[in-house]
């Protein structure tokens, strides 16, 4: 298995057309032609501050399939009124602009070259026909907004850190001093009707990512053993997925040990492995800037006790009842037979006790799905119903502190026209088959 995943190449080195991102770029202007449309790419640490690798704002991403650095990107759709500013003159502006900032010998020299926009030969390398150096932005900004009572950009999101909430503040408020008359309103809405729904090259990045997460859980499975570290198997993990192609872990391992795999984001990884607990290790890579999100429970001694081999098969079969449900039309919570959290509740509900007596559904704490894409939580449009391209999770877990006993079993599942494609099914899931799993060779 391992050399067969390292015979296949990674997405993420295979370029995708330029034109396909030129057609979400006009898909997005055609679904917000009320607006002018701003978006600004992750910016670089400066000189000798970047020591971070840098990783691109993934909805720029999405709609350039750039990695520069501080760029901006202008879409522009066409005026619905006619009479303002005049539209012979309006109508030829250009319907999109890349800005780029101007190359900096000095800054070069502690990240590398970057593109020049005044290279004749940018515009075919990054597929916009116009490229202008960024000192310009302000000004064509200043030019659009006359024609438009709004501009689109993204506003710090529901769960963004206080560094990302003041950027985006500090955006706001430049793209308000230029066109003091318009309307800023967020992008973010129209951005996640468009993500959620997977192109083609889209699932086989995801596909990719998965294979290289499943290989690494495996590979973590034959170095589980009572006497271990947390921290040895997340290295593990995080080793073989990059080994496999991918740039980097899609977000920091979970590898959790006894009452640890009761804390939902525990991610210090630094106990010891003890006889009689389990691990839960929850963990993915990322390829092409797709996710991977995978969780698998096992015993460390090789061997479920009957108790936790009990509460694993009931998570099991909350995962299965709910994966039988995965199909269009289908919702993701709420109450009601049509919800996936709603079917695994009411069957963790319904099967086995606490020591007190008490039915299991209060200890499943957390919700049943999300989307996957370009964030391991991926962008998705309110209401959580199902449609053929969308990829999801299938996570049902129980978590008994008392017990100290943490159980979760994600996969990933790609919905079809008439049901579901199960994208994790060669990973072990079934009590038997994590056993055999820990005592190979």
């Amino acid at each position: 298995m391992l050399l067969a995943c390292l015979a296949v190449a990674s997405p993420a080195q295979e370029a995708k057309p330029l034109e396909d991102y030129r057609a979400r770029r006009e898909a997005l202007r055609e679904n917000l032609d009320d607006g002018l449309i701003v978006l600004f790419g992750a910016e670089e640490g400066a000189g000798s501050e970047a020591y971070h690798l840098f990783r691109q704002e993934n909805n720029f991403y999405y709609l350039t399939g750039l990695d520069e650095p501080d760029a901006v990107l202008l879409l522009s759709p066409p005026l619905r009124d006619r009479r303002s500013p005049p539209w012979e003159e309006f109508s030829r502006l250009p319907r999109e602009i890349l800005f780029l900032p101007p190359r900096d010998p000095d800054q070069e020299k502690w990240t590398g070259p970057k593109t020049d926009p005044y290279d004749d030969a940018t515009p075919a390398r990054t597929g916009f026909a116009v490229v202008r150096g960024k000192e310009s932005l302000e000004s064509e900004i200043r030019r659009y907004a006359q024609g438009y009572g709004v501009i689109y950009t993204l506003l710090a999101g529901m769960h963004a850190s206080d560094t990302e909430r003041l950027l985006a503040a500090e955006r706001m408020e430049k793209l308000r001093a230029i066109a003091p008359f318009a309307q800023v309103r967020d992008l973010r809405g129209a951005l996640a009707v468009q993500r959620q729904i997977k192109s083609e090259d889209e699932i086989e990045r995801i596909r990719h990512a998965a294979a290289c997460t499943m290989e690494a859980l495996r590979a973590a499975a034959r170095e589980i053993k009572p006497g271990r570290f947390e921290y040895e198997i997340a290295a593990l993990i995080k080793y073989t997925i990059e080994r496999l192609g991918c740039e980097r872990p899609s977000f920091a391992p979970i590898v959790a040990s006894g009452p640890r795999a009761t804390i939902l984001h525990y991610n210090r990884n630094r106990e010891r492995l003890q006889d009689g607990d389990l691990l839960l290790a929850d963990v993915g890579g990322e390829s092409g800037y797709y996710a991977a999100d995978i969780t698998r429970t096992f015993p460390v001694n090789g061997r479920f006790s009957p108790r936790q081999r009990e509460i694993y098969e009931i998570v099991l079969g909350a995962q299965e009842a709910a994966l039988k449900a995965v199909k269009p039309g289908a919702r993701l919570s709420g109450r009601g037979s049509g919800s996936l959290r709603e079917i695994a509740y009411r069957y963790i509900n319904s099967h086995g006790k606490d020591r007190h007596g008490e039915p299991l559904g209060k200890y499943f704490t957390h919700g049943l799905s999300h989307h996957v894409g370009l964030d391991v939580h991926d962008a998705a449009a309110p209401g959580g119903v199902l449609q053929p391209g969308m990829v999801i999770t299938v996570e049902p877990g129980l978590y008994l502190p008392e017990e100290n006993l943490g159980v979760r079993i994600e996969d990933m599942v790609l919905v079809t026209e008439d049901g579901y494609v199960l994208l994790t099914a060669t990973l072990p899931r079934r009590p038997d088959q994590i056993e055999a799993l820990l005592q190979a060779p």
